[in-house]
């Protein structure tokens, strides 16, 4: 299973490909555009997983649920 950097990463070079080959102004702004939206994707992957790299893991409760209980 690939993770969602990876598949945004692949989704970025086939959109900036495709603006490459793009024969139009309006294909060329579209595939921009979709290249451009991957990239701050990326970027907000790259984020979070730094932000989460910083926090020290969350600890689990030792209490059993509520629901449990019934």
């Amino acid at each position: 299973m690939t993770t969602k950097l990876e598949q945004y990463t692949a989704k970025a070079a086939e959109s900036l490909a495709a603006t490459a080959a793009a024969t139009n102004a309006r294909e060329r702004a579209f595939h921009h555009r979709a290249h451009s939206i991957y990239r701050r994707l990326i970027a907000g992957v790259a984020e979070a997983e730094e932000r989460a790299a910083l926090n020290p893991p969350r600890p689990t409760s030792t209490k059993p649920s509520s629901s449990a209980k019934k």
